[in-house]
């Protein structure tokens, strides 16, 4: 073997100090995974990596309505991958609740257990997947009917960009308790009646209280109806339908990803109308293992105006 000069091994120490760090830069691609709720709504096709465990450990969501009220969410979330391209998922949402006039009310909003397959990994075709989530109802805010929902996701790769779409129904559940109001209930879409806040989408619940012991929330049509029969049996259950186009655009050299997206709600028996909701933000890798995320967004059309923001920590870890 030929020794190398000083100054050629010089150089080759200076390579190396470079070189490998852009190789495991490289290597970090946890940024390019949208999931839901870090930082939109919106996911994308690519389910966690066989093997890995994927734990967000810091995910905070803060709301601000336009009669006042605020509310704040942290959602400690477990995700793993199971099986080639297939992922389980278990997140417990916490909530915080202020109301104007009301006392601060605090508490566990429920227990979700998810899954997701993609069917292919994208190439001339989009990747196709389906998501399934059953809502517990755990907790002291939680509604006392559980949930559901199943979803398709599309992802598609452009030059722009990627394109994503999510389409899927399931069921919205609330806690529905007569108090002394105007028309018998909290909330609601009657006049006299303040209304209801939307369910704390991924999260079914209706953390909003007039009182200082109920949360509660009142369907549309209920309060609608003539007459008190319609009023004291108010539905707690119904379908939900939702769907959301995404564009993300990555950035590898500084791990970064930004990304867009609007959703559409239809609560049916809920509310009368469609919840238009536009989202925005990005996920940045800051070494191989955490992916900070933060988000912005704002609820333009619907029953309730509201302003939302988000800010998450994700550590990966595999584990085979």
């Amino acid at each position: 073997m030929i020794p190398l000069p000083r100054f050629g091994r010089a150089l080759v120490a200076v390579a190396a100090t470079f070189l490998l760090p852009l190789h495991r830069l490289a290597a970090q691609t946890s940024y390019y995974n949208l999931d839901s709720g870090r930082p939109t709504r919106i996911e994308d096709a690519l389910p966690t990596p066989l093997g890995e465990l994927e734990v967000q450990f810091f995910p905070v969501r803060s709301e601000w309505v336009g009669d006042g009220t605020q509310r704040l969410r942290y959602e400690p979330k477990l995700s793993y991958g199971m099986l080639a391209l297939t992922e389980i998922e278990l997140r417990v949402p916490m909530m915080q609740v202020r109301a104007q006039n009301t006392p601060t009310v605090v508490g566990v909003a429920s227990a979700a257990l998810g899954a997701l397959h993609a069917f292919n990994v994208e190439t001339s075709w989009p990747a196709l997947a389906l998501s399934g989530e059953a809502v517990l109802p755990v907790g002291s805010l939680s509604a006392p009917t559980g949930s559901y929902s199943v979803k398709g996701v599309l992802t598609k790769t452009f030059w722009f960009g990627r394109v994503n779409l999510n389409a899927g129904g399931g069921t919205w559940s609330v806690r529905t308790t007569p108090v002394a109001a105007p028309q018998g209930y909290v909330c609601g879409n009657a006049p006299g009646v303040p209304p209801c806040l939307i369910p704390d989408l991924p999260c079914d619940v209706v953390p909003v209280s007039w009182s200082a012991t109920s949360l509660a929330c009142a369907p549309a049509a209920a309060l609608s109806g003539a007459g008190s029969a319609a009023a004291t049996s108010p539905r707690s259950v119904g379908p939900h339908w939702t769907a959301a186009l995404g564009i993300d655009h990555a950035f590898p050299l500084v791990s970064t990803l930004l990304t867009v997206g609007v959703i559409v709600d239809r609560f049916v028996g809920l509310y009368p109308g469609d919840d238009w909701t536009v989202e925005a933000g990005f996920r940045k890798q800051l070494a191989p293992q955490f992916v900070v995320d933060f988000g912005a967004g704002r609820h333009f059309a619907g029953t309730l105006k509201s302003t939302t923001a988000t800010l998450g920590v994700t550590f990966d870890m595999p584990l085979r």
